[in-house]
């Protein structure tokens, strides 16, 4: 059986999340998807579950599959798969909407970590929306927007018609310095477009500006990221793993790499959060002859992180 993608999407409370996701809902594109929504959630599709009726798992008319999440989200994947089985619940995909204030990446760590969910289940990325008007005040406040971004695949910048061109101006900018990773846009008031949460994690990453490059900003998250060319061998990358786990420990948030392996004919992906690496696939298209790395941390130096990087280039034998 094909691996079932599934894609976290977050973002602190009033960002607009259950919002995007009730909008989605009611177009045709998204049928074959399934929503897992939190217990204690926003208005909107919980409003309309608890109304609705106690059954947990729900086909809205769109051929959507709406679920409530009981216990933990590995539990609530596995009850699915279970459904789909027995009631001929069919979905291809599946939308997770986090709460408000949850660090995504304990969540990932745990779905990474599951035996089970790697058996059916894919990582296809997080997706973050963010409130152009309050996204100032909930950096000064809140510590959890700030890792929702620093963990974002792609960030989507909500209610920008309620906010003033100076706060979308500020909001995009500390956008880019919490995640130059990743891809960036500005939702707009209507027609939204649902392709938008969704991630290929075997992409590659986004062209980098400069060989080097490391970025601290406010916040305490810093990024760092590095090209270099060469070939790597599984023992050295997985020796340079373990290196970087013992320095950073939990304060890497993000790993995002392309490495050219001398075992493997075509670059290979990997992905890591909070000390727990995992790889998607191989790149599909073209990725250039440089490797590729990005680490994202908080309350690291950076020239910690680009001595990190500086290692791994190091290890890389020269392409014949």
């Amino acid at each position: 059986m094909s691996d079932i993608p599934v894609v976290l999407v977050t973002g602190f409370l009033g960002a607009g999340k259950t919002t995007l996701l009730n909008d989605l809902l009611k177009r045709p594109a998204f049928r074959d998807t399934a929503v897992i929504i939190n217990e204690a959630g926003d208005a909107g599709i919980d409003h309309a579950l608890i109304e609705t009726g106690s059954d947990e798992v729900m086909l809205l008319e769109g051929g959507c599959i709406c679920c409530r999440m009981k216990g933990s989200l590995n539990a609530t994947l596995n009850g699915l798969l279970r459904r789909r089985a027995m009631d001929d619940f069919a979905f291809r995909r599946v939308v997770v909407e986090t709460s408000g204030l949850a660090d995504p990446a304990p969540v990932l760590h745990a779905l990474i970590a599951d035996p089970l969910f790697n058996r059916h289940f894919s990582i296809a990325g997080v997706t973050t929306v963010v409130d152009a008007a309050n996204f100032a005040a909930t950096l000064a406040h809140h510590p959890e927007g700030m890792t929702q971004v620093a963990l974002a695949d792609r960030i989507l910048i909500s209610k920008a018609d309620l906010a003033t061109q100076d706060q979308l101006a500020a909001a995009e900018r500390e956008v880019a310095m919490l995640n130059p990773l990743a891809e960036c846009h500005v939702l707009p008031a209507s027609a939204r477009d649902g392709t938008l949460l969704w991630i290929d994690p075997r992409e590659t990453p986004r062209p980098l500006s400069r060989r080097f490059s490391a970025t601290g900003v406010g916040h305490a998250v810093t990024t760092a990221s590095l090209a270099f060319p060469g070939r790597l061998t599984q023992d050295q990358v997985d020796a340079w793993l373990d290196r970087v786990s013992d320095l950073f420990g939990a304060a890497l948030l993000r790993l995002k790499g392309i490495l050219h392996l001398e075992e493997v004919s075509q670059p290979v992906v990997l992905h890591g959060v909070q000390g727990l690496v995992y790889s998607p696939g191989l790149v599909a298209t073209a990725a250039g002859d440089e490797n590729r790395m990005v680490l994202i941390a908080r309350g690291i130096e950076e020239q910690d992180l680009a001595d990190a990087l500086t290692l791994l280039a190091g290890m890389a034998r020269p392409a014949e």
